[in-house]
């Protein structure tokens, strides 16, 4: 037997500690993880997943549901032919369950080859995700039971037990054997099948079974080196526990030992066959991707001949994106990109959250999910410019009246010169400061050079303009009306303890700014609910109130300000803000676009998916909305052109209503500009 150490250790893709648990074995077709919801490509069960990276569709798993090309959201997943079979007959992994792991399965699923080019960790995993995962690991639980008591009733009366059974003979024991022997063929290379098929005779088994001579040690040891040779090193663990669980329940005629050993022994197999399956992908997944385009048109041409997609309304949804108005106002784009930019147009009217009451066309049925998840990023994208643009208004206003009031009162006393003085304004908030300058402020050097100036005019709460001069330090008087505003957190400072220049911006407001953003996004992350915005907007409120100066006692009405605002596309404020932020994606999204229009689906792949390292900087939180607007943009760059390729000459330059072969119509599309 081969040396365990001079196998291949590459070809495995596990769970962070190499051992699912609990092995349940639960079985049957692909399924895929994404944030949304999940969906049949063929509208049958799914039981094994491809899971994605954790970046950026972060969010929940939810079970599968059918859509037959439908505007459901999508899930990667394909046919599965596997029968509904009670759990006291057939085990929960066969080899017709792990079979949607071959290859031919996995370079035939459109859905799978679809979310490949968005993923570069996508991997196997098994399902056991919403009802229907509960549902199978319940059915798995129930077959492991009725092993135990058929096991049970077998070994205290082995000919009572044989008289009860069906007419096919057919038990827990034996089902599990010729699952096990079914699953190693597919699993051994050619060298040992030959091992395979002498060692793990599933009638000479049963023989010796009811004879009472069967070694099932000895059978755990043959099959640790078989599995030791081929599985990735991680299962080591797994193999040797199967191997005692086995060995111990024969010795000492165990059957919860035996039963657990069975267990584990299939879940290992399902294991190495998960890892094979992901080996493949990492392999193929280049060809793949290169292939992309030329796949999808020829699957889904196949659909529209069938009726099964609706190109009618994808094809009206893109001749309305010519009179969509222009979100993504720069000039010359039209001009440079063509349809193609037309088409980025309405994708990003698409994804708004101020849209999402509008249908999406049936050729987005393998994005839908992408989309959606789009619009949820949008979303936080305009809400967090909405909390950010509320505290630069507040802080701005707690800094201007702490200006106001840090000034010292220099009005004369004598009535001579009270009369000689113009009245104050009437704004409540300013009626004790000088409005105007004094005759010491205008001095011969002053009209020298205007850095020399000693005061400056600001705007007021009111709207009003105020004359602040610029005092040294002698000229500070100690007053308490000139002292700042206390607040819940900070304490009152007399003006001849604060520095010359108090009631300037002293502090760095992009500082500011950016820690009270980091906040913010550290109190959205404690949330994973649908309706964070709504059920977060208290503590937003309260954390933007306390970043600022602002007295608590305000909280209640900033709070409810906070909240009609957030997520209200029919806020005035709403509206800005995405306005704002469309008007920050726009040149990255064409920079994007304009990159990734001559490269192939590999390249684009590449460039979209590959880590970028993000440049130092002494402006975090600039960077910081930089970097989350640059990678909104890149998935929405990487969706557009790759859909664009595939349905370009299928749907939208093509008119469904005139009769013509779709092959010929598709050609003649593919030589429009």
């Amino acid at each position: 037997m081969a040396d365990a150490s001079k196998r291949d250790r590459s070809n495995s893709i596990a769970t962070p500690n190499g051992h699912p648990s609990p092995p349940n074995n639960d079985g049957g077709a692909l399924r895929t993880q994404q944030v949304a919801d999940t969906q049949n490509i063929e509208s049958m069960d799914s039981q094994y997943g491809l899971d994605p990276h954790k970046n950026k569709s972060g969010g929940g798993i939810s079970g599968p549901r059918n859509h037959n090309f439908n505007s459901n959201t999508a899930d990667r997943s394909v046919s599965s032919s596997t029968r509904e079979h009670s759990p006291a007959v057939e085990p929960p992994v066969t080899k017709t369950t792990l079979s949607e792991l071959d290859v031919n399965k996995i370079v035939n699923n459109p859905k799978l080859r679809h979310d490949i080019n968005f993923d570069p960790d996508l991997h196997f995993r098994p399902n056991l995700d919403g009802e229907k995962g509960r549902r199978k690991t319940q059915r798995a639980n129930d077959f492991w039971n009725t092993m135990k008591a058929q096991l049970r009733s077998y070994i205290m009366n082995r000919d009572q037990f044989e008289k009860e059974l069906p007419i096919d003979g057919e038990w827990c024991l034996p089902s599990t054997l010729k699952a096990i022997r079914g699953i190693l063929e597919t699993l051994v290379p050619q060298r040992d099948r030959a091992s395979v098929e002498d060692t793990f005779n599933v009638d000479l088994l049963m023989q010796q079974f009811r004879k009472g001579v069967a070694d099932l040690e000895k059978l755990a040891l043959w099959l640790s080196q078989l599995l030791k040779c081929h599985c990735a090193p991680m299962r080591d663990n797994w193999v040797d526990e199967m191997v005692t669980q086995l060995s111990n329940g024969d010795r000492n005629g165990d059957v919860q030992l035996l039963v657990a050993g069975m267990q584990n022994l299939l879940g290992v197999l399902e294991a190495m066959k998960l890892d094979v399956a992901n080996h493949q992908i990492r392999c193929l997944r280049p060809l793949l991707i290169e292939d992309t385009v030329h796949f999808e048109q020829k699957f889904f041409m196949k659909k529209i001949a069938l009726g099964r997609v609706d190109i009618a309304g994808a094809h009206a949804w893109f001749r309305r994106a010519s009179s969509l108005p222009d979100i993504l106002s720069i000039e010359g784009t039209a001009h440079t990109q063509g349809n193609t930019w037309d088409f980025i147009k309405a994708l990003v009217h698409l994804i708004l959250p101020s849209r999402s009451s509008e249908m999406v066309p049936h050729t987005f049925l393998f994005d839908e999910e992408r989309l959606i998840k789009l619009r949820s990023d949008m979303l936080d994208l305009i809400n967090l410019e909405i909390c950010m643009y509320l505290f630069r208004n507040l802080d701005a206003q707690c800094r201007l009246q702490e200006s106001l009031n840090s000034i010292p009162d220099d009005t004369p006393t004598t009535s001579s010169l009270v009369t000689s003085r113009p009245a104050s304004p009437t704004y409540d908030s300013i009626l004790s400061l000088a409005t105007l300058p004094e005759t010491r402020h205008f001095s011969d050097s002053r009209t020298k050079h205007l850095s020399q100036e000693r005061g400056q005019f600001i705007r007021d709460p009111g709207g009003r303009q105020v004359w602040v001069p610029r005092v040294k330090e002698s000229h500070i008087v100690s007053s308490a009306t000139s002292s700042p505003r206390s607040s819940p957190s900070s304490t009152a400072s007399t003006p001849d303890t604060s520095p010359p220049t108090a009631f300037s911006l002293s502090q760095s407001f992009t500082d500011s700014a950016s820690q009270v953003r980091t906040s913010l996004l550290d109190i959205l992350s404690s949330s994973t609910t649908n309706d964070k915005w709504a059920t977060l907007a208290p503590a937003l409120g309260l954390q933007i109130l306390r970043s600022t100066t602002t007295p608590l006692s305000h909280l209640p009405q900033f709070e409810s300000h906070l909240a009609f605002h957030l997520s209200n596309s029919r806020s005035r404020v709403y509206q800005d803000a995405e306005a704002r932020v469309l008007s920050q994606l726009a040149p990255s999204l064409l920079k994007l676009i304009e990159t990734y229009t001559p490269l192939t689906s590999l390249q684009i792949f590449e460039g979209a998916t590959t880590p970028r390292t993000l440049p130092g900087t002494a402006v975090p939180q600039v960077n910081g909305v930089k970097e989350e607007i640059t990678e909104i943009a890149t998935r929405i760059a990487h969706i557009g052109i790759l859909h664009w390729r595939v349905w370009a000459p299928l749907a939208y330059l093509v008119d469904p209503d005139v009769e013509e072969d779709p092959e010929a119509q598709s050609e003649r599309a593919k030589n429009k500009p």
